[in-house]
């Protein structure tokens, strides 16, 4: 995530004799990058959600934006007060290093679908890459296919991944979508309800017919029915032709107040007073964000220089509300647009040329900077969080700490007792074991990476317990099968293959359907030192013959039932005398 790009700014002294020079260089450490998928097809359809070409456009667009800004800055560029004048430092610029990247996405085919077409404009195909890994012994020398296609390690996190917290905490948290479902008793949802009313009716013969039941037509399900117009109106040129421009911006008016009131709203509690748990998911990205940063600085900026995470918008919402962004800019209380991409970069600032010693923590600063979309004229920029002036868009590494301790869940165990969730890997987790607290002092804590250990040793003994059951008292019992012991699941990897997770989805008031509402699988932001998830190669029947001992064809073809080779060299049979 992070990268280290150098920026220079020009300052002029004048002094009695003349005009003095003094350069300023920023260093970049490290950015961790949250960005929304591209177009996909609506949710309130039947069939599965898909990325359009235009979503797959708009992140390869998104993915050459950022490799412009912390790979291949063109030299002495100016964007009005700053100078850059050389690539990201330590990061390679035009050869894919996973050890130097983290990616992470939902496991929405969609969602992953736009971090690889991000990565594709990040990391493009290089022709040729020579390395000795092409160079064969015959002299040919062997290209990646597609031109050198580059291939990156992205990871995904389901429903049952402890990591989805960090990055879709409102997924499976029984206390946000209980109190979501409270919304529609509101005098604010009643008011808009009625004021809206004529809008939606008009769409219900034209638009919506045979989409969604006329009683699902409203403010209620306004994301839904603005994403499948709003679609629509790109694709159906009846549809296009039959809603205004002025009905099509109301209605995005009316999700974005929709979904601000579900996701954003800091005065709903859950079970305690004062938690907003209708934030919960920007509660869990922050500490998930902070702990990126302080990893990177732990080991002087080795690792987590590039941190990047793709998911729904709701993250991007209930950070806004609990930084106070829309104090600064009301257009934050509007919906991301698909490929927008919050930013936070870690760097120092210098004199005279960029220094390649990790600086002190004292002299590290943090900022955000927002992108609203991917339109080639869409710039990013920083603004100031927690409350502080519109010119304070450089914190300090201190008061970035203090201000995000404010606001963050910091850990699996804190969500799961703010939730009531019963995920699986919850089982982890109690009162007794960790606080409910959200202060970063409270309860005791686990690495997201030991989280998904202990969950999944939880869940096996539970089956295990289930099928000890089964085996007691239904007479159930277990035999070697001689057929072939590949997974049923098939493809490449074999028995190592899994299943996708089902992807669950939010819905207040009268549902539309079970994926009514926007969720994305969730981002585990990291595993704590990003060790590459072994794979286990299947052990042989029997061992190479130039490993093992001679056996002949007759001693090698006595087999019994359960297809066990007979060893002259074995231990002897024992007796076994029993009833």
């Amino acid at each position: 995530m992070l990268s280290i790009i150098t920026t220079s700014v020009a300052m002029l002294l004048f002094t009695l004799g003349g005009v003095a020079q003094t350069t300023y260089t920023e260093t970049i450490y490290g950015a961790v990058i949250f960005t929304r998928y591209g177009e996909r097809s609506p949710l309130i359809l039947s069939e599965p959600n898909v990325l359009t070409p235009v979503g797959a456009q708009q992140l390869y667009s998104a993915g050459t934006f950022f490799r412009n800004r912390y790979l291949t800055p063109p030299a002495n560029a100016n964007d009005g007060s700053v100078m850059t004048n050389s690539s990201v430092l330590g990061i390679s610029t035009h050869n894919i290093d996973n050890s130097q990247i983290y990616a992470m996405s939902l496991v929405d085919e969609y969602i992953t679908g736009s971090a690889q077409a991000f990565m594709q404009g990040l990391y493009p195909p290089v022709d040729m890459i020579l390395t000795s890994d092409n160079h064969l012994a015959n002299g040919s020398i062997i290209d990646y296919p597609l031109s050198g296609y580059q291939y990156p390690q992205i990871q995904t996190v389901g429903d049952l991944d402890p990591n989805i917290v960090f990055i879709a905490g409102e997924v499976n948290c029984p206390q946000y979508t209980q109190s979501g479902d409270e919304y529609p008793n509101t005098p604010e949802f009643s008011a808009i309800q009625a004021s809206s009313k004529a809008l939606y009716s008009s769409l219900e013969p034209k638009i919506l017919n045979g989409i969604i039941p006329d009683t699902a037509v409203g403010y209620d399900n306004a994301y839904d029915i603005f994403d499948y117009v709003n679609y629509q109106s790109s694709y159906n040129k009846t549809i296009s032709e039959s809603i205004s421009s002025s009905d099509l911006a109301t209605l995005r008016i009316l999700a974005d107040q929709h979904e601000w009131a579900i996701n954003a709203n800091l005065s709903a509690s859950g079970n305690t007073p004062g938690d907003s748990i209708r934030a919960i998911t920007g509660q869990t990205f922050a500490g998930s964000v902070l702990e990126i940063l302080l990893n990177n600085i732990e080991n002087n900026g080795d690792v987590d220089k590039l941190s990047l995470v793709f998911g729904s918008y709701e993250p991007f919402l209930a950070f806004f509300s609990l930084a106070q962004l829309p104090q600064v800019d009301s257009d934050f209380y509007g919906l991301p647009d698909y490929g927008s991409a919050m930013v936070f970069e870690l760097f120092s600032t210098g004199i005279n040329g960029t220094s390649t010693t990790y600086p002190d923590s004292q002299d590290l600063k943090v900022r955000f900077l927002f992108r609203n979309g991917t339109d080639q004229n869409t710039e990013l920029v920083s603004y100031p969080l927690f409350g502080r002036g519109r010119s304070e868009t450089d914190m300090s590494l201190t008061d970035f700490i203090n201000g995000m301790e404010t606001i963050m869940l910091p850990d699996v165990g804190d969500w799961c007792n703010t939730c009531d969730s019963l995920s699986s890997f919850c089982a982890a987790y109690s009162n007794s074991t960790c606080s409910s607290d959200s202060s970063p002092n409270s309860g005791s804590k686990m690495s997201p990476a030991v989280a998904g250990v202990v969950g999944a040793v939880a869940t096996l003994g539970v089956i295990g317990l289930l099928v000890a059951a089964a085996m007691l008292l239904g007479g159930i019992r277990f035999h070697r099968s001689a057929a072939k012991r590949r997974s049923a699941l098939g493809g490449f990897k074999g028995a190592e293959k899994l299943a996708s997770d089902t992807d669950l989805a939010r819905g207040s008031g009268t549902a539309v359907a079970d994926k009514g509402s926007e969720r994305v699988g969730s981002w585990e932001l990291r595993d704590n030192g990003k060790v590459s998830e072994e794979r286990t190669e299947h052990m042989p029947e029997r061992m190479p013959e130039h490993m093992s001992r001679p056996v002949s064809s007759a001693v090698s073809s006595l087999k019994g039932d359960d297809e066990i080779g007979v060893d002259p060299w074995g231990e002897p049979v024992k007796i076994d005398d029993h009833v």
